[in-house]
């Protein structure tokens, strides 16, 4: 009888300890690295999920990693150094390569804009012909460019286009290196402020929204969503809450992103106008109703019309609609 009790006992402690043991791992957070850009699109979404424990609550370990631009994301992703990423329009060349899959839009970008100096006589893009023109091919600014010259009767072998990065671009239109810049906020607000009433905006995105459609996206490679299906809905809705909680509370976001990035509060405000910035239920709304597949389609028409994309490729190869349908329950 002794004996029957001991054992009895001895099974009731093991499967005390398994019970305990499966609880504490799966209370383990697990980890991973995103990638963002250092402006207020870039930043916004990512950070508010860190700054309010979005990712926590998800059961994620985050470590956030700054980039200057999404193709070198796309790259550090790639290597597996990766998990996530923020992504503006240029890199979306590589979504549509097949490199890496969208989860979902983060917003639509209204920013871009080329300035010429006026000591260069640029008045309008026509004056554009035999000029130089500083901007960072296959970024949305060489979008733009390409758009404004070609709706003038132009091309970009009427203009001496210079590739070169943000950086870049900034400095050489300050120093007066470059007779005029395609590029896009904050380094926009840094031209104007730093050469005031030398420069003039003479087009912006704005005046080709019936062509020019910007998405700025959250990315992931086609492998990783196979292989951590559950992650990947986890951080979707830790950076979608974190979209919520932007829309709701925009001046905070902006603290937040000023926060991390080191930058000065009244710059990262200046950018809250530079897209229309998504919510959650805007996110719904698109994939329910076809309008997403139209953003990604016409942005990729972009790149065909630039000559970045050779084929048309549909879109549901790359943009995970099946991902948010599941998340939302569509269907």
């Amino acid at each position: 009888m002794k004996r029957t009790i001991y054992v009895v006992g001895l099974l009731v402690c093991i499967m005390f300890i398994s019970i305990s043991c499966g609880e504490s791992k799966s209370s383990e957070l697990d980890s991973i690295k995103v990638a963002y850009l250092a402006d207020f699109a870039g930043t916004s979404a990512a950070a508010i999920a860190q700054e309010k424990g979005f990712f926590k609550e998800e059961n994620l370990e985050v470590e956030l990693a700054k980039f200057l631009n999404g193709p070198a994301e796309v790259a550090a992703m790639l290597s597996g150094n990766i998990q996530f990423a923020y992504i503006g329009h240029g890199a979306h060349s590589l979504a549509i390569q097949g490199k890496v899959n969208i989860l979902f839009p983060n917003g639509l970008s209204k920013s871009e804009q080329i300035i010429a100096g006026k000591w260069a006589k640029i008045n309008k893009i026509s004056d554009l012909r035999g000029k130089t023109v500083g901007t960072q091919l296959g970024t949305s600014g060489d979008i733009v460019l390409d758009i404004a010259l070609r709706r003038v009767g132009l091309t970009k072998n009427n203009v001496n286009v210079v590739n070169m990065d943000v950086s870049g671009i900034v400095s050489s239109m300050i120093g007066k290196k470059v007779d005029a810049v395609s590029v896009w906020a904050p380094y926009t607000f840094e031209i104007v402020k730093q050469l005031n009433d030398e420069v003039q905006i003479i087009t912006s995105i704005t005046n080709y929204l019936d062509e020019a459609v910007f998405p700025s996206s959250w990315i992931a490679t086609p492998d990783y969503i196979k292989n951590n299906a559950d992650i990947v809905d986890r951080f979707s809705r830790a950076i979608l809450k974190a979209m919520d909680y932007r829309d709701a509370n925009m001046d905070e976001a902006v603290e937040i992103v000023a926060k991390l990035n080191g930058t000065p509060t009244d710059s990262v405000s200046a950018e809250k106008e530079t897209a229309i910035w998504f919510t959650s239920d805007d996110i719904k709304n698109a994939y329910t109703d076809g309008s997403a597949a139209k953003w990604y389609e016409a942005q990729q028409r972009i790149f065909i019309n630039s000559e970045i994309i050779q084929e048309p490729v549909n879109v549901s190869n790359y943009v995970r609609f099946d991902l948010i349908d599941n998340l939302f329950n569509i269907n």
